[in-house]
């Protein structure tokens, strides 16, 4: 970047209404804009990695053909949880699959909207033909899930992963039978 000088005249007032002296200074900004530059790159990389983290903090496996898992970790907030439905949704349309299990066996904390939009994902999830199963959610987060009032009677749940994939072979060996 070049130097850019800003020049800045102020008039002072003297004992009548009209200005009596003028002060004037010169300031060298190319510096502050220099910083403000490599800022924006700084965030706009920070935001970049940011993306990467939410993508491979919430990977969609296709275990087998019809069949997707979603496994979480960490603190489920209501913005993570939206993320996660749009990604699947997509997922889900795209693959054809017949099921999604989010398994919740790494969930330590959810937030207050969390239940609402677990409710939303699986009912999604059924708009698009598949079935949405939920697994391995740990008894902390039962308690808070239940205490804020979610009805999860229409969401089918399994205490892990191992047992809600045997309930989609089980599933699948049915509707060819």
């Amino acid at each position: 970047l070049g130097v850019h000088w800003e020049t800045w005249i102020l008039p002072a007032k003297g004992e009548g209404k009209l200005p009596s002296i003028a002060v004037g200074f010169t300031l060298d900004v190319s510096r502050n804009q220099q910083i403000q530059a490599e800022l924006r790159e700084r965030l706009a990389k920070i935001e970049q990695q940011q993306e990467i983290i939410r993508q491979l903090s919430t990977p969609i496996i296709e275990v087998w053909d019809g069949v997707l898992t979603l496994p979480m970790f960490g603190i489920l907030d209501s913005i993570r949880t939206a993320e996660v439905m749009d990604s699947l949704l997509d997922r889900i349309t795209g693959s054809g699959a017949r099921f999604a299990i989010l398994d919740m066996t790494g969930v330590e904390v959810v937030d207050t909207g969390v239940a609402g939009y677990l409710i939303q994902l699986v009912g999604a999830i059924r708009l698009l033909g598949a079935e949405g199963i939920v697994s391995g959610i740990r008894p902390g987060v039962a308690q808070t899930m239940i205490t804020l009032g979610a009805d999860l009677s229409q969401i089918t749940t399994h205490r892990n992963l191992r047992a809600a994939l045997a309930s989609c072979i089980r599933a699948m060996g049915r509707s060819k039978g």
